[in-house]
């Protein structure tokens, strides 16, 4: 079973990177600007590196793995190879994972592109990797629930490119705002926007006092695991194998 899992996505990454508008979109320009906000967020010497790290973990998430994921779930869906595969033998979680899976390995190895740059720049270490981990993780289950969810609103592949910008923007937004405001405050409220959390945890990563008296960085974490929850239980009850009209 493993085994036909892993050739289904690999037959999915070589469609994913043959098709020019997605390569584009969830390769190309997420490492673009990843690597354009490396020197743009500077003061001197000195760059505020949660940040930095923060805006390239949401572009990521965003785009490379949320888009691309919805996009190729629709598409497989709206050609009708999602459920005629069903007959293949292989479940219908691994079948979904198989199909998901180019979007979070470009998104991994984006992600990898990004620690070796920012080292080769001189990025310090996080001073609690925890966060910087809990971000990660949450962030891969909250794009890969959001872009199920997000498919069953979804009737064609070329709808896709619409209903994503809603949540891409949520995302981005929520990670960049709570990247730069203060760890303290009525500012904290925004932790309960989707992605959000994501931005927070990074700069708690670099900052550090995640753990420190008081909430800390309990509300991000705990945003973090919510959302994927609500996204996998909207997907769960109104996911369709059959064409959307």
């Amino acid at each position: 079973m493993s085994d036909r899992i892993l050739a289904l996505a690999t037959t999915e990454t070589k469609l994913v990177l043959r098709n020019k508008t997605v390569a584009v979109s969830s390769v190309v320009l997420p490492v673009t600007l990843g690597i354009f906000w490396i020197f743009s967020f500077s003061s001197g010497d000195e760059r505020p590196w949660g940040t930095i790290v923060a805006l390239q973990l949401a572009v990521v998430l965003a785009m490379s793995v949320y888009v691309t994921a919805t996009q190729t779930v629709v598409a497989r869906r709206h050609h009708r190879v999602l459920k005629r595969l069903r007959t293949s033998g292989i479940s219908d979680t691994g079948l979904l994972v198989a199909t998901m899976a180019p979007g979070v390995a470009i998104g991994l190895i984006q992600l990898l592109i990004f620690t070796v740059i920012n080292a080769i720049v001189g990025a310090p270490l996080p001073t609690d990797p925890l966060p910087l981990v809990l971000a990660l993780l949450g962030g891969l289950a909250l794009s890969v629930t959001a872009a199920l969810a997000t498919s069953v609103v979804t009737p064609s592949p070329e709808r896709a490119q619409i209903t994503t910008l809603p949540l891409t923007f949520v995302l981005l937004g929520g990670a960049i705002a709570l990247s730069i405001v203060p760890l303290e405050g009525w500012w904290q409220a925004l932790v309960a926007v989707p992605g959000a959390s994501i931005g927070q945890l990074s700069l708690f990563a670099f900052a550090g006092g995640t753990w420190s008296d008081g909430l800390g960085g309990l509300p991000a974490v705990a945003a973090l695991l919510i959302w994927p929850v609500v996204f996998g239980t909207l997907a769960h009850r109104r996911f369709r194998w059959d064409p959307r009209n």
